[in-house]
């Protein structure tokens, strides 16, 4: 049975494919899907993954997977769509709607799990293949419940937890990419991601003032609820008042220092963040 590795772009993939040549048991093919239009090379174009996260793979990971006899494999928009759309956020600017939180997030699955099946398809047919996602120790909740966790219906396939096995939570996975010597990625995500961070979005404005300009943009745009007539936002809606907070209101709160949570698995009295930084540009430092 051939292994794929679905490959996210962020620590939990990174840390996936490191363990798997470290126990010597490598995957045939990483598999990354850009939500982007394949030109997020600076700031200006469509709102993609962070910067960083694209040139982690491509001066890191890329350069890792050829050496170990890995294929790596980059699923563009121009081979494999965002269904009609050269991009996420090109769909999403089509039909003025904004990204959306919640386990059926539309995002997940035309971005990533619907395009990753057709090209499952399309290489393997109807043969088998083990899919690693990379799920940490401690997200068991994830690997029961969430639905783009793998049930599509256009390739046979079977779905491993490799992190979750080895009971690498976040915290060793990062530990785990140190002691090899290589840079830590930070968590892959949108940009314009709905469980991003205040710290995440500030960053956002601040580096990519551009790009934050057309996520507020589609903001605005988005028509309020024909039900209730509710003006929704990206972040900071309140449900009980029925109203969202713009993103430049948002963005210009004074911030708060983040909470410290212990790690469930581990221990550890500081759990690694979701917003560990590459240490490719301002963004790993600050977010």
């Amino acid at each position: 049975m051939k292994k794929v590795l679905s490959y996210g772009g962020g620590l939990d993939s990174f840390a996936m494919l490191l363990d798997a040549i470290e126990r010597g048991e490598k995957p045939d093919a990483c598999v990354f899907i850009d939500v982007g239009d394949g030109t997020a090379t600076r700031d200006g174009e469509d709102p993609g993954e962070w910067l960083g996260t694209y040139r982690h793979m491509r001066e890191i990971v890329m350069p890792l997977c050829a050496r170990e006899g890995i294929e790596f494999v980059w699923l563009d928009s121009e081979r494999y769509p965002v269904r009609d759309a050269r991009s996420l956020f090109a769909w999403l600017e089509a039909r003025k709607q904004i990204p959306v939180s919640g386990p059926n997030r539309i995002c997940t699955t035309i971005a990533k799990v619907e395009r990753f099946e057709r090209w499952l398809a399309a290489t393997h047919g109807e043969a088998y293949v083990e899919v690693w996602i990379g799920f940490e120790a401690g997200e068991e909740g994830r690997i029961e419940k969430d639905p783009n966790a793998g049930k599509g219906k256009s390739a046979q396939r079977v779905n491993r937890f490799p992190l979750h096995e080895r009971g690498l939570c976040r915290c060793r996975c990062k530990a785990l990419v140190e002691r090899h010597g290589y840079p830590v990625p930070r968590k892959s995500a949108c940009v314009f991601c709905p469980y991003g961070s205040a710290r995440d979005w500030k960053t956002f404005a601040r580096e990519l003032p551009e790009q934050f300009a057309r996520v507020v943009a589609l903001e605005e745009k988005k028509p309020p609820t024909k039900k209730n007539g509710i003006k929704l936002s990206i972040m900071g809606y309140d449900s009980k008042k029925k109203r969202g907070t713009p993103l430049p209101v948002y963005v210009a709160r004074p911030e708060r220092a983040p909470r410290k949570k212990p790690c469930t698995v581990c221990g550890a009295e500081d759990r690694a963040t979701k917003a560990t930084g590459c240490g490719y540009l301002d963004e790993g430092a600050a977010a």
